[in-house]
C-alpha cells in the first residue's frame, strides 16, 4: 500500500466533513496536487474551530504574541514593527517587544489585516484539523490565521511553497485563482521574486471563489492566488501542508560521506580540469553507493515516517484520575519519550519533538543516540555501553535529559 492510500484510509470524520460531497478518495486521487477545488459548507463546520469571539479571546492573550507571530499588513504593505508593538516589562528585566492592543486596533480601524502565525497549539479545533491533515497527507501542517477588513488586501498575487487548505470561519472573502503555476517551489531565495514579478508571473484570473463560513478552498502548491474581504471581519485559517521531498533527504548524503576518509581528505592545492573531473566522478560513486545501501533506506524511511509535527497537549484530568505512578529508579530504569526523536540538520544531531529542537553536544551524541533507541534505560546500562564515561558524566547526562523530559 502506498503512503497516500494508507494515509487516506486513516482520515478522520473532521476532515471528511470538509471534503464532502466529493469524498476523500476522489479528492486525493484526482484533485490533490493538481488543481484548486472549492468545498462549500455551513457555519457549523467551523464554529468549533474559530469564531470572531474566539479570535478576540486568542488575541487578548497578549503575552503569547510577538512581532514574529502577529504581523499587520495594510493595502499590500507590511506595518512596521515599531508602529504596532511596544516594549513591556518582563520577569527577567529589560522588557520584551510585543504587539500593543491599542495600536493594533488603531491599525485595524484603518483597514489593516492581522496575520497570526503558527496557531496550531493555541486552539484545540485548529490542532485537531492540523492533525487530521497530517495523517491524511503524511506532511507537516502549519496553521496561520488571517483577519481582514472590507476591501483591504494584505497580499497581491502569489503562490505558496506548500499545499493550502483554507478554512473560512467568519465574514466573506473573494479569492482570485490565476492561470500561472510555478513548478515545485521551495522556501529558498530563488523562489522569492519581488511583488512586481509575482504580479507579472500570475497572468490572468481564471476563477473566482466566494468564500463563506464553513467553506474549504484547496489550492495546490505553486498556484498563484490572492484574496479580498467582501466585508469587515473576514477570518480564514490557512493550513499549509509541506510534504517531504528528496531535498529533505540530503542529510543522508552528508552523514554517509563524513564516514568516508577520502571524502574528508583535503583537495590538492592546484587541480587541472581532468583531476577535478575525476574528483567529482569519485564523489558521485561514493554518494551513489551510500544512497543504495540498506542503512540509507532505513534512515530515509524513518525520516519520512517522523516528518509530520507532533502536536502534543496535556491531559491533566487523566493524570488526576490515574493511580500514582511508580517512581523511576535505577533498577527499573527511565522511560524514554516516544515523542522525541534524534534528527540531523546540516550534519549535526538534534533532539526534536517536531516543533522544537535542541542540538546534541558532539561529546555525548553517541550516548544520546543509544538512549533514544530504547524504551527504558538505566545509568548502569549506559555506563556498560560507554565505560569511558565517568559516573559523574553519566549522572549529569541523565539529569539534563530528565529536565528536557526526554526520559522520565
Amino acid at each position: 500500500m502506498d503512503r497516500g492510500t494508507a494515509a487516506r484510509s486513516g482520515m478522520s470524520d473532521l476532515l471528511d466533513g470538509f471534503l464532502d460531497p466529493l469524498g476523500r478518495e476522489v479528492f486525493f486521487g484526482d484533485v490533490f496536487g493538481t488543481t484548486h477545488r472549492h468545498f462549500p459548507g455551513t457555519p457549523e463546520r467551523t464554529a468549533e474551530i474559530m469564531t470572531l469571539a474566539r479570535l478576540n479571546e486568542l488575541m487578548s492573550m497578549t503575552s503569547v504574541w510577538t512581532p514574529e507571530t502577529m504581523k499587520l499588513y495594510l493595502d499590500l504593505q507590511p506595518v512596521a514593527t515599531a508602529d504596532y508593538c511596544a516594549r513591556v516589562p518582563s520577569m527577567q528585566g529589560g522588557g520584551a517587544l510585543r504587539p500593543d492592543p491599542d495600536r493594533v486596533q488603531d491599525w485595524i480601524a484603518k483597514g489593516a489585516s492581522v496575520i497570526l502565525n503558527d496557531i496550531d497549539a493555541l486552539a484545540p479545533g485548529v490542532r485537531a484539523l492540523a492533525n487530521d491533515l497530517q495523517s491524511a497527507t503524511g506532511g507537516r501542517s502549519q496553521a496561520n490565521l488571517y483577519f481582514s477588513m472590507h476591501q483591504h488586501k494584505a497580499f497581491g498575487p502569489h503562490c505558496d511553497v506548500h499545499e493550502v487548505f483554507a478554512i473560512h470561519c467568519a465574514g466573506e472573502k473573494t479569492w482570485n485563482i490565476y492561470e500561472a503555476r510555478d513548478e515545485a517551489p521551495v522556501n529558498h531565495p530563488a523562489f522569492k521574486p519581488s511583488d512586481e514579478e509575482r504580479a507579472r508571473r500570475a497572468g490572468k484570473v481564471v476563477a473566482q471563489v466566494e468564500m463563506k463560513p464553513g467553506d474549504l478552498l484547496y489550492i495546490p502548491r505553486g498556484l498563484y492566488h490572492d484574496a479580498l474581504a467582501s466585508e469587515n471581519g473576514a477570518i480564514h485559517i490557512a493550513f499549509g501542508v509541506t510534504l517531504p521531498k528528496p531535498l529533505d533527504l540530503l542529510p543522508i548524503i552528508w552523514d554517509a560521506a563524513i564516514q568516508d576518509p577520502w571524502m574528508r581528505s583535503d583537495l590538492p592545492r592546484a587541480m587541472d580540469a581532468a583531476a577535478l573531473q575525476q574528483t567529482l566522478a569519485r564523489m558521485g560513486e561514493t554518494i551513489a553507493g551510500a544512497l543504495n545501501s540498506a542503512g540509507a533506506r532505513e534512515v530515509a524511511a524513518k525520516a519520512i515516517e517522523t516528518w509530520p509535527y507532533a502536536f502534543k497537549g496535556y491531559d491533566l484530568e487523566g493524570l488526576v484520575a490515574a493511580e500514582p505512578a511508580t517512581p523511576a529508579t535505577e533498577e527499573s530504569g527511565y522511560r524514554v519519550s516516544k515523542q522525541v526523536k534524534v534528527t540531523r540538520h546540516n550534519g549535526k544531531p538534534y533532539l526534536s519533538d517536531g516543533k522544537q529542537q535542541v542540538e546534541i553536544p558532539s561529546d555525548v551524541a553517541q550516548q544520546v543516540s543509544f538512549i533514544m533507541t530504547r524504551e527504558r534505560v538505566t545509568e548502569a546500562a549506559l555506563q556498560a555501553e560507554f565505560p569511558e564515561m565517568s559516573e559523574a558524566a553519566v549522572a549529569e547526562l541523565f539529569r539534563n535529559m530528565k529536565q528536557m523530559r526526554v526520559i522520565a
